[in-house]
């Protein structure tokens, strides 16, 4: 991370993502009349929600034609992102392909260089150390783990067996 940066390290990776949790954060999940469609670049990205931060899916971020130009170019106009469905990485996903892995580091690197806050909201265990065990994805290379998990070190993490007794620092 580089020296001065703030925005990045105030993001928080959140697991099951209750309405609790999110509310401890002054986040709640968009309705359906919020739904857009933005175009970065070239081609169509629908979002959940897009005011003051940008809302939206891992797969609809990760799992289609996206590239580091629709990031960096959401970046401009966003400072604050909350990427939810994100699937558990040590899990097979039909949503978390190889190909869906690269995008969210792509995501990841240009969210942290442009000093972007980041929500990330998973149900599973959103855990990015490379694992020894069985259940280990073959299709996603230790390399890119490692490279996602140090980004993402300066995040905080709440997870459904934290207590909620400090919650309204959260957010500070």
């Amino acid at each position: 991370m580089t020296p001065g940066q703030e925005g990045f390290s105030k993001g928080w990776i959140i697991t099951p993502g209750t309405p609790a949790q999110l509310g401890a954060f002054g986040l709640f999940r968009p309705s359906a009349s919020q739904e857009r469609v933005l175009t970065p670049t070239t081609h169509g990205i629908t979002v959940k929600a897009a005011d003051d931060l940008l809302w939206i899916g891992f797969a609809e971020l990760c799992g289609g034609p996206t590239s580091t130009a629709d990031y960096e170019s959401l970046a401009g106009d966003f400072k604050a992102w909350v990427v939810d469905g994100v699937p558990s990485p040590n899990r097979e996903s039909s949503i978390g392909s190889a190909a869906a892995w690269q995008r969210f580091t792509n995501v990841v690197d240009v969210l942290c260089e442009q000093d972007i806050t980041l929500f990330l909201i998973g149900h599973g265990p959103l855990d990015w150390e490379p694992a020894q065990d069985p259940v280990h994805r073959s299709d996603i290379q230790p390399v890119d783990l490692a490279r996602i998990a140090s980004r993402l070190s300066p995040l905080g993490r709440v997870e459904a067996s934290a207590p909620f007794e400090d919650a309204e620092t959260w957010g500070s």
